[in-house]
């Protein structure tokens, strides 16, 4: 089995005792994609260290780095506008396009901290806030962050302006190439992107460019390629046809997300329908039939419209992903990526500028136990709640055993 099939084909995580070969947990929320390169499986064993060692041995094993607020779309329910807006006035973000030579020590930094608790290669996504495409330096910075960090590098774009040069770059260093689709026809996509320029069939093209890459380059065992949209209604009635496309252009996967919104914004829940329902639960259980290794959609259908409100009872015991899978904007290093955290700068661990040793306090100062004392007591919302469910379980189950030792981690295949 080649990589990328073994890391899109688990259904479980079992956590077993092997002196006495007991399975004492199982879960079956593992999120493939999500994780990609790295898998659910990287997170148990820095649990299970932290646990053993104490929580200042958590590594950075993701790292969403939003290094560009400027963008050639203009999307319907972007969320990117009001931090964007913030983001880009005098002294709100130091440095919202981050200069090449900070950024390159601001990513060895990074690596050496996770390096130094464990965990030799650092999940760097680039995505968000704007169009990274049209970031100058990026082919450079990639080929930094794979090359000389080791990092698994993600980049999500609608791919508007991936040049030559850059399409290159990527499909030799990528783990994870990631294609938007604000709409899945032609008439939806310049609906839901709100420009004209770079359309359906141009993002098309681009998929089909980059599979071309890829197989010359003979990376299919090691760079995953997908694509994500929107569940929005001009799209109802074409995700068959849709996957059947990318499935013959050599598409690996498909998420379908919900629609987020603002943080207050007030918001009829508007209906999925019957029909649409139907379709997505109909190609959940055929997509590899249309040549696809992944297909991941929400499992509440009931609305096009996420709804992330915590409640006091669900609230987990520490906010597991502001340690783990900190969010860059920029070079200032948030808990989180929600607009309300953003923008304020109490939920920031700081400033990075790339001197070595300063994650050390940046993680673990008094801004850090700030974050740890008030996430998640005082949020309203959470986006990856899924994710700190996971490891709060996790947790609990490995506190109680009498040797941590003992414990190992398998995926099930069936």
């Amino acid at each position: 089995m080649d990589n990328i099939n073994s890391s899109l084909s688990p259904k479980k995580i079992i956590a077993v005792n092997m002196v006495e070969g007991k399975v004492i947990w199982m879960s079956d929320r593992i999120y493939p994609q999500h994780f990609y390169p790295l898998s659910i499986k990287d997170y148990c064993y820095a649990i299970k260290s932290a646990v053993k060692k104490g929580l200042k041995a958590l590594p950075i094993l993701s790292i969403s780095s939003k290094d560009y607020p400027y963008c050639d779309f203009s999307c319907e329910d972007c969320l990117a506008c009001p931090s964007r807006n913030w983001a880009i006035k005098a002294g709100h973000i130091k440095y919202p396009v981050i200069p090449l030579d900070k950024y390159k020590n601001m990513l060895k930094e990074i690596s050496r901290y996770s390096k130094e608790r464990g965990v030799d290669r650092v999940r760097f996504e680039f995505c968000g806030e704007g169009n990274p495409d049209l970031y100058e330096h990026r082919a450079e910075i990639i080929r930094y962050a794979a090359q000389e960090c080791n990092m698994g590098v993600v980049y999500v774009s609608t791919g508007s302006h991936l040049t030559d040069d850059l399409c290159y770059t990527l499909v030799k260093n990528a783990s994870f190439i990631r294609i938007s689709f604000p709409g899945i026809t032609t008439e939806a996509y310049a609906h839901y992107s709100g420009q004209s320029r770079f359309g359906y069939n141009d993002a098309l093209n681009l998929l089909k460019k980059l599979v071309a890459l890829r197989q010359q380059m003979k990376r299919e065992n090691g760079l995953l390629l997908g694509v994500r949209t929107c569940l929005r209604k001009d799209n109802d009635g074409h995700y068959k046809d849709f996957i059947k496309t990318i499935g013959e252009l050599g598409v690996d996967c498909f998420q379908g997300v919900k629609v987020l919104l603002y943080h207050n914004k007030e918001s009829q829940y508007e209906k999925i329908s019957p029909q649409t329902i139907r379709e997505l639960n109909e190609i959940k259980e055929e997509y590899a039939q249309y040549g696809l290794k992944h297909f991941v959609v929400p499992n509440d259908l009931s609305s096009i419209h996420i709804n992330r409100a915590l409640r006091d009872t669900n609230k987990p015991l520490k906010c597991w992903s502001s340690k783990i899978s900190p969010a860059l904007y920029g070079s200032n290093l948030i808990c989180c990526v929600l607009w309300d955290r953003i923008i304020n700068s109490e939920f920031h661990y700081g400033i990075m500028e790339g001197e070595s040793g300063e994650l050390e306090s940046m993680m673990h100062g008094e801004r850090a136990e700030f974050i740890a004392q008030h996430c998640p007591s005082c949020c309203e919302e959470c986006c990856s709640f899924a994710d700190n469910q996971f490891i709060d379980e996790l947790w609990k189950v490995l506190k109680l055993q009498d040797d941590i030792d003992e414990i190992d981690f398998f995926f099930e295949y069936c």
